[in-house]
């Protein structure tokens, strides 16, 4: 009985910060609705011109190729290397594999639909999840290393180590052999083609718009956070260590947006004029944890796998220091 009470305080305290969170950037909202709905724009404006047109196709794709049965053909090729290494079932060679290529929250979404479909259980997800939550070579090398930071270079040497730390940090929540003799045989299910294309192109849709609401509604999030000085008081002690350790303050403020939403962090890195030997570690780091943006999207996906939030934040906070440390490794060599 005192638990259940104790839930239901927890639970209102819950709903309280969050309704008070909520009433404050709608109160933000109407107080300067000219500024802020152009913040909601913008983030429109970057989903429809450089994220939609990426993730569209990928997200038709895959959810095409997981009805009929190419998740279980591919994890039988990769069945040894993913039963040793992590103790999962085969299939999570797949999900890292379309993760690689397409990037947030594909793998997330596979999961979810694999989860689903009966093919993995919760446990599974939670093991998997953890090496196959990447970006993909397109916002890595195309849009960071080319666009941002003027060098493919650049973007494919991020690319590296972000998908190096990704499969380094699987062996951290990996299943232990014991539950995984008890959880890890692969399920199997006959292919669905009963309407195919239109569930595929229906869940594409839904999956891309989850996608662009948190877009536009976390590039509004980023602007009042930065109107009302919360970007600078949390930047200036970071600005502080950075000049410590001998690299450029003027990136703090891009690492602080970046943990709030990636692409606008990593534009801000690199309009700052940092360094390789600042912006590789700092960039790696911020990728590989994708910001509460990325994990929001992921998580509206994951929760329905009974991965819960501060699970998904531990194995995403450890493969952004991982990424961080390897990233400041090779720094010291260039």
């Amino acid at each position: 009985m005192d638990f259940t009470k104790a839930l239901d305080k927890r639970r209102k305290r819950t709903a309280t910060t969050i309704a008070i969170l909520v009433g404050f950037f709608v109160i933000c909202l109407v107080a300067d609705p000219k500024r802020y709905i152009a913040s909601v724009y913008n983030g429109m404006l970057l989903f429809a011109t450089s994220v939609a047109p990426a993730l569209f196709p990928f997200f038709f794709f895959t959810r095409i190729l997981t009805s009929v049965g190419t998740a279980q053909i591919l994890g039988d090729a990769l069945k040894k290397p993913i039963a040793k290494l992590y103790n999962c079932p085969s299939v999570g060679g797949y999900v890292f594999f379309m993760s690689a290529i397409s990037g947030y929250p594909v793998g997330s979404r596979l999961l979810s639909d694999l989860y689903s479909a009966g093919i993995v259980d919760g446990r599974q997800v939670k093991a998997i999840s953890a090496f196959t939550s990447t970006s993909g070579p397109l916002f890595i090398v195309g849009t960071v290393g080319t666009v941002m930071f003027k060098s493919a270079s650049f973007g494919y040497l991020l690319m590296t180590i972000h998908f190096v730390s990704a499969l380094l940090n699987g062996f951290i929540f990996r299943i232990s052999k014991k539950k995984a003799k008890k959880y890890g045989e692969l399920l199997r299910t006959p292919p669905d083609f009963d309407d195919l294309l239109g569930k595929s192109m229906s869940s594409a849709l839904t999956s891309l718009f989850i996608v662009g609401g948190y877009i536009a509604i976390f590039s509004m999030i980023a602007d009042v956070l930065t109107d009302i000085g919360v970007v600078s008081a949390l930047s200036a002690p970071l600005s502080s260590i950075y000049s410590a350790i001998g690299w450029e303050p003027e990136a703090a403020s891009g690492t602080v947006v970046g943990l709030i939403e990636i692409t606008r962090g990593c534009q801000s890195i690199a309009e700052s004029g940092a360094q390789i030997k600042t912006a590789l570690p700092v960039v790696a780091g911020l990728l590989s944890f994708g910001g509460l943006s990325v994990s929001l999207q992921s998580l509206t996906f994951l929760g329905n796998c009974k991965v819960s939030p501060l699970y998904y934040l531990a194995t995403k906070t450890t493969q952004a220091a991982i990424s961080f440390a390897l990233a400041l490794l090779v720094s010291l060599f260039l």
